[in-house]
């Protein structure tokens, strides 16, 4: 076995594909696990499949350094040659979607729709980069750990920025669109086609199309519609079918217009199941996004803010700062109002999308609260703990500053509203 590629030392095998073989290697020079993919020689110089696996070597290698997202395997570097190379990349320990592909293991409702709520930011970012990835399967989509997932193997993508051929044989034949299969031009809502298909076989370990040949499931795929995942797993709410359903359409113009409206039907239907009084990540990203106040951060900054946080739902009358405590956490309220209250005279009322307990997280010495927050009914809120947000990147912490001063003036200028407003005789 290969002992050493450059910085890397390889200490073993991570799988072999048609292309090459992937291995677990340390990066020597940051100490850290590294996944490098090795292409083989022999394949290239392959008469029959050899250009197009340099072309998707190519494209892979192409991409080292230029996505940034968190839920897209990270390309670190690559080394091209004139016969072979390799591409070194963040390691995913958790494996990838496959085994989640059997009825005997199928994932819960809550996380399949998870899972695609993920992917949809990913594919999403990617395509505002000019990438179509065409070869999105379960193979392709890691777990890092639950239904945190990284989508890897760009190496078929399609480079809107510049020209590459497109061949119809490059993705796997049961998730390929059918404009990929009648080689059509390919634009987002292909990949939104393959990622339906991959939450339908995670809902209901079935394909939506199968043949005994490929002309057959090519024509299955032109020509049939296919009975909706609930038939197959009942507890499957209704508008989950729909949107898978919609996903896969045979036109692309009949699926999602664009990944944001793809990911928030996704949000709404995870509403829906038992498990609606947990805090899904989806719903954590969504209500963060809406914020008008957040407004500058981009999506990986959104996911960042929104691990830092607790989250938890709160009945009304339930104390979540008291006047008088020390405490310097940040708090954002994500649904619902809460009233804030000093000496129990009544100061503001404060609306969803919105920071409080600012001026703890703002100030550098221990604060103690000047006021009381209580919710006025039931609410969603994210508590944040000073260090934990200290040690976020300085661009998200950067950008949360600037919400928190905004927020701030805004209420300087209602208090002096308040402040000059003409008393009534």
């Amino acid at each position: 076995m290969l002992e050493q590629l450059g910085k890397y030392k390889i200490r073993q095998v991570l799988g072999r594909g048609a292309s090459g073989t992937v291995y677990l290697a340390t990066d020597t020079f940051k100490n850290i696990d590294t996944a490098v993919k090795v292409i083989d020689s022999s394949t290239l110089s392959d008469p029959q499949f050899g250009d197009i696996c340099r072309e998707q070597f190519l494209n892979e290698a192409s991409l080292a350094g230029k996505l940034s997202h968190p839920h897209i395997v990270a390309i670190f570097d690559a080394v091209v040659v004139p016969h072979g190379g390799h591409i070194a990349m963040e390691y995913v320990s958790g494996g990838n979607l496959s085994r989640y592909v059997y009825e005997r293991d199928l994932l819960p409702i809550p996380g399949v729709i998870e899972v695609g709520f993920k992917c949809c930011g990913a594919l999403d970012y990617a395509f505002r980069e000019g990438i179509v990835h065409r070869d999105i399967k379960p193979e392709n989509i890691m777990v890092a750990e639950g239904t945190d997932v990284k989508i890897t193997d760009f190496g078929a993508a399609y480079l809107q920025k510049a020209y590459v051929k497109q061949t119809a044989n490059i993705g796997s034949p049961y998730y390929m669109s059918p404009e990929q299969i009648t080689e059509q031009p390919l634009t987002m809502q292909s990949d939104m086609y393959s990622l339906g298909v991959v939450l339908y076989v995670l809902l209901t370990g079935r394909r939506p199309f199968a043949g005994q040949s490929l002309s057959e499931l090519i024509g299955k795929i032109l020509s049939e519609d296919p009975l909706p995942p609930s038939r197959y797993r009942p507890e499957t709410p209704v508008e989950l079918d729909q949107i898978v359903l919609r996903t896969i359409q045979k036109s692309p113009a009949d699926r999602y217009a664009n990944w944001a409206d793809f990911a928030l039907d996704l949000a709404a239907a995870g509403q829906l199941s038992v498990y609606a009084q947990s805090v899904s990540d989806a719903e954590q990203f969504t209500t963060l996004r809406r914020s008008q106040h957040l407004g500058s951060m981009t999506d990986p900054e959104i996911w960042e803010l929104a691990r830092a946080g607790r989250w938890k739902r709160l009945p009304a009358q339930t104390a979540i700062i008291r006047e008088g405590d020390a405490g310097r956490n940040l708090f954002f309220l994500a649904k619902g109002k809460v009233k804030v209250t000093k000496s129990g005279r009544l100061l503001d009322i404060v609306s969803e999308g919105e920071f409080f307990g600012d001026m703890g997280y703002v100030r550098a010495s221990v604060l103690v609260r000047q006021a009381t927050v209580e919710p006025l009914g039931d609410v969603l809120v994210a508590e944040f703990d000073d260090g934990v947000l200290r040690a976020m990147s300085t661009s998200c912490q950067l950008k949360l500053m600037r919400a928190l001063l905004e927020t701030l003036a805004d209420r300087l200028a209602l208090a002096d509203n308040r402040i000059v407003q003409p008393r009534a005789d």
